[in-house]
């Protein structure tokens, strides 16, 4: 990746990227009164858009109830470990933050975390990255935004900072347009720093 002597902030999605979250989503549209078929990704915009705390509470719920059955993705929790004071790190997600407390533990002391609940708009619009840019007083050019989704490559770019996206056996595609591709997060410091 160029540009790798001004890198400064490292921030992450979550569910997919670092961590598992293996959500009970038939359970969680029942509960929601929704069709088997129906689509999530943008139902929690539009709770969002609507205050629709109800709803969102039903999703966090539902999100934190997973973690116990949860895992860390290939490489993240030795990742993690090894980034602190290297960057500065923080997470990005369409998730609650509550929930990435739960599931980090003590491996989110000292990350700036953005839920759902600290932005009017969801990944893949760019308020997320631009409140990490602001909280750590650096640039776009100074940042990346690792991810696993079009969400992740749509936000850092729509922000003006690089992407890399890892691997996620579980989507269909991978998604395009990212700077770096890696296949799990041990290659992310060597793509990085090499």
């Amino acid at each position: 990746m160029d540009r790798q002597a001004d890198l400064r902030v490292l921030a992450f999605d979550f569910d997919g990227t670092l961590f598992r979250l293996p959500v009970d989503f038939a359970g969680l549209k029942a509960d929601l009164g929704l069709a088997p078929d129906a689509k999530l990704g943008p139902l929690f915009q539009q709770y969002l858009d609507e205050g629709n705390t109800e709803g969102l509470d039903v999703v966090t719920r539902y999100e934190r109830e997973s973690v116990p059955r949860g895992e860390f993705t290939t490489g993240a929790r030795e990742l993690l470990e090894a980034l602190t004071g290297r960057y500065q790190l923080a997470i990005v997600t369409r998730n609650s933050r509550h929930c990435v407390f739960d599931a980090l533990g003590n491996l989110a002391d000292g990350l700036f975390v953005i839920g759902r609940e600290d932005v009017a708009r969801l990944k893949p619009d760019p308020e997320g990255v631009h409140a990490v840019l602001k909280h750590f007083g650096v640039t776009a050019e100074e940042a990346v935004l690792v991810g696993d989704t079009y969400h992740d490559v749509e936000a850092a770019h729509a922000a003006g900072a690089r992407s890399v996206i890892v691997r996620n056996e579980s989507l269909k595609f991978r998604p395009e347009g990212a700077d770096t591709y890696i296949e799990t997060l041990s290659e992310l410091l060597p793509a990085l720093e090499g």
